[in-house]
């Protein structure tokens, strides 16, 4: 496990208990010391700028303790509203949000997620339901525009 999945489940468990979701986290480095952590979270109700504030009160004195001597920046901002969709991970983080999906042969769907696992995205699409393996999708961005219909 690298140093940066380490950080992650230890990081995402203390955000989980706070209502948090970690979307995201990303270690830069400069000669070999890490300079900068930049954390997305997410919280279902709506992520502003009290949830980023939490979290940045929350995981400062931690990442002290587990960087030890390494002096760094923490950065914590919200998915936005069109985020692109890394991994089958993420797709579970944004079950019933809205997505739009680009797939490898050039077909586009759209529609709510409805679960995900590391390998597939169930969407609710024009009150079907279809699944998706991950390994067809080029791209997946969340989109505003899906929901609440």
């Amino acid at each position: 496990m690298t140093e940066s999945q380490e950080l992650y489940n230890d990081i995402a468990g203390l955000l989980e208990e706070k209502g948090l979701k970690l979307v995201d986290l990303s270690l830069n480095r400069n000669q070999g010391a890490i300079q900068q952590v930049r954390m997305v979270v997410y919280r279902a109700e709506g992520t502003g700028i009290d949830e980023c504030a939490k979290a940045h009160r929350l995981m400062q004195p931690r990442l002290e303790m587990l960087l030890g001597d390494d002096d760094f920046q923490l950065e914590v901002s919200s998915p936005g509203l069109d985020r692109v969709i890394h991994s089958g991970r993420e797709y579970a983080i944004f079950v019933g949000r809205g997505v739009r999906l680009s797939l490898k042969d050039e077909t586009v769907v759209c529609g709510r997620i409805v679960s995900a696992t590391l390998d597939n995205v169930v969407l609710s699409t024009e009150g079907a339901e279809c699944s998706i393996p991950l390994d067809l999708v080029r791209k997946g961005k969340l989109d505003y525009s899906q929901e609440g219909r």
